[in-house]
């Protein structure tokens, strides 16, 4: 199975430390509402929140460390 988040929605989501899809779809959007609509990170915030909410999105395997992107990959952000 291949990761459907792009590197920094990867990214964000572990960083959340959320359990469970609810917990992270929660957290984001109070985040977004914070967040001004030019920051770099809305449209990022705006992604993960419609992808999160897709029925066909796997959270357990997304929270994974230890698939999707080569460690080379996460060393550019």
């Amino acid at each position: 199975m291949n990761s459907i988040l792009t590197v920094e929605e990867r990214i964000l989501l572990q960083s959340l430390g959320s359990k469970n899809r609810l917990e992270a779809l929660n957290v984001l959007s109070d985040m977004v509402g914070r967040v001004p609509v030019s920051s770099p990170i809305f449209s990022t915030i705006a992604g993960l929140i419609i992808k999160l909410k897709d029925a066909s999105f796997d959270f357990a395997y997304e929270m994974r460390s230890d698939n999707g992107f080569a460690d080379d990959e996460t060393d550019m952000l």
